[in-house]
C-alpha cells in the first residue's frame, strides 16, 4: 500500500523552498519563516501533526486507506461512508487533539476535513454552478490530499463599518472581492481577517461569510497557493515566551502559540479551476446550513477540541484542587463539578452525533443539531471552564518564581522549597503546576485561546439564537406538538 503521508521535516523543507506567503511583521518581510522567533513554535508543532503519523502507536488510528486515491492518507481526508467510518474519523481526529491538550485548533486536519467535504458534494457545485465548478472541488481534494499540504482558511471581513454591508463602504475593496474577470481565472482585491497559521500554511481556502453582503463581488470561494503573486500576511505580535524563558515558565505557549493575521490580496490572480462557489450569493444559506452544511463539519471539529481540552482542564482543575488540600470542599467539588459535567455533554455530543448521523449517498456526515449545538455551547462552555480555574486557585496562581533559574541559586531554593511546596507535592511540583495554570488563564496565550474560544464561530449572541431560528427550525413543529397534544386533551370552558 502507497503512503502519501509526509514527515514533519517534508512540511518544514517546503516552507524552506518559499511555499508560504508574504508575511510582514515588526516592520519587515519575514525572510526566513521556519526559524523567526514569531514563527518557529508553530511551525514546529505543525510538523509534529505530520510526524504523529508516523508514530508506531497511534499510525493505524490515524491513517485511512482512500478507495478515491487509490493510496494511504491521513484520516482527516476520510470522506466517511458509514457512520462505522465517521466513527473511525472521530477518533483519529481525537488523538491528534489529546496530543494538543485541545490546543492548536488550525492544524492541518482541519481543513483537509473541508476539502474532502467539499469533493464529496461535488454534484452541488456542478449543478447550481456549473460542472467545472464541481470538477474544481474534487481536483483541489486530490491535489490537497496527494500531497499532504497544510491549508488554512479565511472567512470575515475587516471590521472597518459594521454599520452598513462592505459594498457600501467608501472603499468596497476593503473586503475581498472580484474586480475583473480575465480568460485565465478572476482577479481578486481586499483584505480577511482572521487568517490563522496563514505565515506558514502552503494554500489556504477563502470562503467568506456573504451573509453580511448578497453583492455577487463577494460571492466566491476558491483555494490557492499561498505563495501566490498578491498574497500577504501582516501577522499579529507574537504571544511566544520572552527570550530567557522555556517550557518551564510557559509550557502552553512554548507548544501551542499559533500565529494570526490579516490576509490580503493585492490584485490575486485566482484560476478559474481553483474556484468552486461564484456570483451566487442566495446559495450561501443552501451551502452552509442544508445541502452542504459546513456548518455541521466545522462545529463537530470544534466539539472533538473541545472535548479533549476539556479533559485537559478537568484534569488541571483536579491536580489543583488536591493539590492544595482543598479538594474536600464542597463548593470546590461542584466548580470541578461543572467542568466534569462540561466533559461529559461533549463527550455525548461528539458520539451521539455519531450514531444519530445522517447517511447520504455521498457521504455521511454528523448530526447538525447536535454538533452546532454543543459548539455553540462551547463557546461560554470554555470560558467558564477558565474562570473556575480562576476561582478555585484564587491568590495562590500569583506568587510564583519568575524562572527556572531560581531554583538554581541555593539560597532561593531553601526558601522556595520551605514555602512554596504544598500539601500534596513539592516545591518545584507546585511551580511547575502553577506555571500550567498561569499558561492557560493568565498568559497571552491563554488569554487569546479563551478570546478565540468565545468567537471563533461568531458573536456568541447570534450563534445561540441560531439555535432556535436555523438549527432545530425544522423541529419547531414537532416539538409544538408536544403541547398541542397537552392542550387538546384539556377540557374547554362551557359556552
Amino acid at each position: 500500500m502507497v503512503a502519501i503521508i509526509r514527515r514533519g521535516e517534508d512540511y518544514i523543507r517546503s516552507l524552506r523552498e518559499g511555499n508560504h506567503p508574504i508575511v510582514y511583521y515588526d516592520g519587515k518581510v519575514v525572510d526566513d519563516i521556519v526559524d523567526h522567533p514569531a514563527f518557529r513554535i508553530p511551525v514546529r508543532t505543525t510538523a509534529s501533526y505530520y510526524d504523529l503519523h508516523w508514530d508506531p502507536v497511534k499510525r493505524e488510528k490515524l491513517r485511512h486507506y482512500s478507495p478515491e486515491l487509490g493510496e494511504e492518507i491521513s484520516i482527516s481526508f476520510m470522506i466517511p461512508r458509514s457512520k462505522k467510518d465517521l466513527r473511525r474519523m472521530a477518533e483519529g481526529l481525537v488523538t491528534i487533539y489529546d496530543s494538543y491538550r485541545g490546543f492548536f485548533g488550525r492544524s492541518p486536519d482541519y481543513l483537509n476535513m473541508w476539502s474532502a467535504v467539499f469533493a464529496a458534494h461535488h454534484e452541488y457545485f456542478s449543478k447550481h454552478f456549473g460542472p467545472r465548478y464541481g470538477e474544481n472541488a474534487i481536483e483541489i481534494y486530490k491535489r490537497h490530499a496527494k500531497n499532504d499540504l497544510f491549508f488554512t482558511h479565511a472567512i470575515v471581513a475587516p471590521m472597518y463599518d459594521r454599520s452598513k454591508p462592505p459594498s457600501q463602504w467608501t472603499d468596497p475593496y476593503i473586503w475581498a472581492g472580484v474586480v475583473k474577470e480575465t480568460p485565465e481565472g478572476v482577479i481578486v482585491r481586499g483584505a480577511a481577517m482572521i487568517s490563522t497559521s496563514a505565515a506558514y500554511a502552503e494554500w489556504l481556502w477563502y470562503l467568506p461569510n456573504i451573509r453580511r453582503d448578497t453583492d455577487p463581488r463577494y460571492a466566491i470561494f476558491f483555494a490557492i497557493p499561498t505563495n501566490t503573486k498578491g498574497v500577504k500576511i501582516i501577522a499579529r505580535r507574537s504571544f511566544a515566551p520572552r527570550d530567557g524563558y522555556s517550557e518551564f515558565e510557559y509550557p502552553i505557549s512554548s507548544r501551542y502559540e499559533e500565529s494570526d493575521g490579516l490576509l490580503i490580496f493585492d490584485d490575486v490572480l485566482v484560476p478559474w479551476e481553483n474556484i468552486i462557489f461564484y456570483k451566487k450569493p442566495e446559495e450561501i444559506e443552501n451551502f452552509m446550513w442544508h445541502e452542504v452544511r459546513l456548518r455541521a463539519w466545522f462545529n463537530w471539529h470544534f466539539v472533538i477540541q473541545h472535548y479533549s481540552r476539556l479533559k485537559f482542564l478537568a484534569g488541571l482543575a483536579i491536580a489543583i484542587a488536591q493539590a492544595s488540600g482543598i479538594d474536600g470542599f464542597i463548593n470546590v467539588q461542584e466548580k470541578i463539578g461543572e467542568i466534569l459535567i462540561y466533559l461529559a455533554l461533549n463527550e455525548a455530543a461528539l458520539y451521539g452525533s455519531i450514531e444519530l448521523a445522517e447517511e447520504l449517498p455521498n457521504i455521511v456526515r454528523p448530526n447538525a443539531q447536535i454538533a452546532i449545538s454543543a459548539s455553540h455551547f462551547n463557546m461560554k462552555a470554555l470560558p467558564r471552564a477558565n474562570e473556575i480555574l480562576r476561582l478555585i486557585s484564587a491568590g495562590a496562581s500569583m506568587p510564583i518564581p519568575s524562572s527556572i533559574k531560581d531554583f538554581e541559586n541555593p539560597e532561593e531554593r531553601a526558601y522556595i522549597e520551605k514555602y512554596l511546596a504544598m500539601k500534596g507535592i513539592d516545591a518545584v511540583e507546585r511551580v511547575k503546576l502553577f506555571n500550567l495554570l498561569w499558561d492557560v488563564i493568565g498568559s497571552e496565550v491563554g488569554m487569546r485561546y479563551e478570546q478565540y474560544d468565545r468567537f471563533s464561530r461568531g458573536d456568541p449572541t447570534i450563534r445561540w439564537a441560531q439555535t432556535y431560528t436555523e438549527v432545530y427550525r425544522s423541529k419547531h413543529e414537532e416539538l409544538k406538538k408536544i403541547v398541542r397534544d397537552i392542550l387538546d386533551q384539556m377540557p374547554n370552558p362551557r359556552q
